[in-house]
């Protein structure tokens, strides 16, 4: 939730409010079944969303449903189960269209509910179901599928499934998209922070301004009647909008730095017109080899850096430097390190379609 309402505001908006206790427990009640807790919970922090661009919100573009479709996808496919079994006499050769117990969440758009994701409430797998009755699993568990999500969202360099974080129009949209009007509209999310605006202080102002119009606003500031409230406020208000376009240009310079090779010994210091190609918290040096190597805190995810290290050439460094840098920050944090070694120790897990190779 604060991810999208820090970078993708429109996104943000169309999720809807969260379902109270009384709402899941008469979805139950409706459709005879116990919604597991996991389920509970993602409800309860949204209850579907009403979509932006034509995409879902969640991870592999699908959309989060509302209740009331959950209750329509889950009857009609207990229908068609019905009707399949009353066609073979004797249930020989009957297929498993649905079962009771399967609960759908996902689908493919909030208009479109032929395909989708649901929670197995027996095995607590998430799986695929299609229309044309096909059932895949796609992830162990709901909770894997959210962390998955939230790694590609919070580390986006370290992205393991095949689908990537991008923006339209400042909307999360996964992709890239295959359709080539939208794919040129697509921009990857590379995990850029969004513009940190400055207070409205004139310290804060001068901090946030280029180098060299810090003299001018000096000038400016000292020759101020500090008296004059209106004068004041109008200096403040336009040094302001100055230092904010200021950021966003530095925000548009970062995006484009970082869609091509940047050639850089790691662990040296890189020329100002590269410098903008970092994130802020590394920007006045790229992580050097040893730095990544003892953040690590796993022998076999660093066999696994040094072999891709190894694998790699120099013009691909920067990439491959920052993606484990960002894999060695999530180790620090209990949720980002299981996801990380579930990774590691099982990149060929069936139905993630997971691998940390570039």
């Amino acid at each position: 939730m604060e991810w999208l309402a820090g970078y993708a505001p429109p996104s943000y908006a169309a999720l809807r409010p969260g379902a109270c206790d009384h709402e899941i427990t008469a979805l139950e009640e409706t459709l005879e079944v116990s919604v597991p807790e996991e389920l509970k919970a993602l409800w309860q922090l949204s209850a579907g969303e009403d979509g932006v661009n034509g995409s879902g919100l969640m991870l592999g573009d699908w959309a989060l449903m509302p209740l009331d479709a959950v209750i329509a996808v889950h009857q009609m496919q207990m229908r068609f189960q019905k009707e399949d079994r009353q066609d073979h006499t004797g249930g020989k050769d009957t297929q498993v269209l649905w079962k009771p117990s399967w609960i759908p969440f996902c689908s493919l758009n909030p208009d479109d509910t032929l395909y989708g994701l649901y929670l197995d409430g027996e095995t607590g797998e998430v799986c695929q179901w299609t229309r044309f009755g096909e059932r895949e699993q796609e992830y162990q568990s709901l909770p894997a599928y959210l962390e998955l999500m939230a790694v590609s969202l919070e580390a986006p360099l370290a992205a393991a499934g095949p689908e990537k974080p991008g923006m339209m129009d400042r909307a999360l949209v996964w992709g890239p998209p295959s359709d080539a009007e939208r794919k040129e509209q697509w921009v990857r999310h590379l995990g850029q922070a969004p513009p940190r605006h400055p207070a409205k202080t004139l310290g804060a102002i001068r901090e946030a301004l280029p180098c060299d119009e810090c003299e001018e606003f000096d000038v400016q500031r000292d020759a101020l009647d500090l008296a004059d409230t209106q004068a004041v406020a109008l200096f403040r208000d336009h040094w302001w909008e100055r230092a904010v376009q200021a950021q966003e240009e530095l925000e548009d310079e970062v995006d484009s730095a970082l869609g091509g090779n940047i050639m850089v010994q790691p662990g040296r210091k890189l020329a100002p017109k590269y410098a903008a190609a970092l994130p802020p918290a590394v920007r006045h040096t790229p992580p050097s080899l040893d730095d990544i190597r003892s953040a690590l805190r796993h022998e076999s995810v660093r066999t696994r850096f040094d072999r891709e290290f190894m694998d790699a050439i120099p013009p691909h460094y920067p990439a491959l430097l920052l993606r484990w840098w960002d894999i060695a920050r999530l180790m620090a944090d209990p949720r980002g390190d299981r996801a990380v070694r579930a990774v590691i120790n099982n990149p060929q897990t069936p139905g993630q379609g997971v691998s940390f190779r570039p």
